[in-house]
This record gives structure tokens, C-alpha cells and sequence, in this order.
């Protein structure tokens, strides 16, 4: 999950670029959440494993920050200026409400949550759409989540079941099971149900 995120958050980030240059559209650098275990869980991804792993393959400390109820690296920082280098945030629960930032385009969730409210708090973190405006590559135009709990993926599913029923039509929001990103094409998306599964990945049109 943490691999499949960084290479998608990194594709997203050049597909910024491409639509800056050749449209003119606005800065955007797209942001993950990844959402770690709490402390107490034997053997699970915190925080700080988490911060190690991700500088271990490479990412400057100064791209991640972290935001916990007792740390909060993200205070007087604009997420938003093309100036600032945050493009990692790691969170267990704060950010669940109350919290706010365009930029973020993926949820990387390596927590096992059950609580449908939980599931749809840390989500709506990820559903606004950067300045407000539809881009050229629909790339854009969409969020992202990651997870390889199948506690998470199951509550996820009841979720988008509500959403279907609420009005919102599988082009809208959808699911797809599948063992790697790579190769996920609209064409295959279907084909992938029955396969074992280590990535969830859900689309939403901002």
C-alpha cells in the first residue's frame, strides 16, 4: 500500500505539472494521508515506523509531517502554498473532522477501522476538489484510497452501497479489487473480483 501510494501520488503530481503547462491551470501538489495503527496495536504501522519507512526509500523528512492528537507538525503551515514541500501527511485519527485540504488526493489507510462513521470522517478528507474547477485530465477529478484491511475495505463497501442508494451512480464512486495498480485499466476493472486481493482502490469524482 505505502509503494502503490508514493508511485500514484508521484504520476498525480506530474499530471499537475502536465496541465499547468499546457492549460495553465493552477498549482497543485498533490498530498497522501496515510492513516497508521494506533501505538497499541502489537506489530502494527505507527507513526513513527511509518516516518522511518518512508525516509528509509528515499523521501526528505521535510515532504512528510505528521498530525496526531499529542504531535501536530502541520501547525501554522499553508498546505496550500506552492512554496511549501509537505506532500506526506501521516495521521491516525485527527484528522477525521474539522480538518481541511484540497491538495489531498490520497488515503492510504493501513489501519484496520470498522466504524462506518470513522471510515467516512478520514474519507471526507479527501474530497474536495483543488481550486474549485474540473481539469482536462480526469486524473484530477478524482480521489484515491488505498488500504490492504479488509476491515477497512468492508466498511468502505457499505459506504459506497449507501451512496448508490443515495442517488450517486457507480461512475460516481466505485471499487476495485485488485492485486497491483499496475495494468488497472477500465476495460479490466471488472475482471478483477475474484481475484485475491491485497489493494483497495476507490475513485470519487470531486
Amino acid at each position: 500500500v505505502i509503494v502503490e501510494a508514493i508511485d500514484l501520488r508521484n504520476s498525480l503530481e506530474r499530471t499537475a505539472i502536465e496541465e499547468s503547462n499546457k492549460y495553465g491551470a493552477p498549482h497543485i501538489r498533490p498530498i497522501i494521508l496515510f492513516q497508521a495503527q494506533p501505538k497499541s496495536e502489537d506489530e502494527s504501522v505507527t507513526f513513527e515506523k511509518l516516518k522511518e519507512n518512508l525516509k528509509s526509500i528515499g523521501i526528505p523528512e521535510e515532504q512528510i509531517a505528521i498530525k496526531t492528537a499529542n504531535i501536530n507538525e502541520l501547525n501554522g503551515i499553508d498546505l496550500m502554498s506552492p512554496g511549501c514541500k509537505i506532500r506526506y501527511i501521516i495521521t491516525i485519527n485527527a484528522l477525521k473532522e474539522g480538518w481541511d485540504c484540497p491538495f489531498a488526493y490520497v488515503l492510504a489507510s493501513l489501519a484496520n477501522r470498522t466504524s462506518r462513521i470513522d471510515v467516512e470522517q478520514i474519507l471526507g478528507r479527501i474530497l474536495r476538489q483543488p481550486h474549485q474547477r474540473k481539469y482536462n485530465n480526469k486524473l484530477l477529478n478524482m480521489s484515491y484510497v488505498l488500504t490492504s484491511s479488509s476491515d477497512f475495505s468492508t466498511t468502505l463497501d457499505s459506504i459506497l452501497d449507501g451512496l448508490n442508494t443515495a442517488g450517486f451512480s457507480r461512475n460516481d464512486c466505485r471499487v476495485v479489487r485488485t492485486n497491483t495498480l499496475d495494468n488497472l485499466t477500465e476495460s479490466n476493472s471488472n475482471e478483477n473480483n475474484d481475484t485475491t486481493w491485497s489493494f483497495l482502490k476507490a475513485n470519487f469524482v470531486n
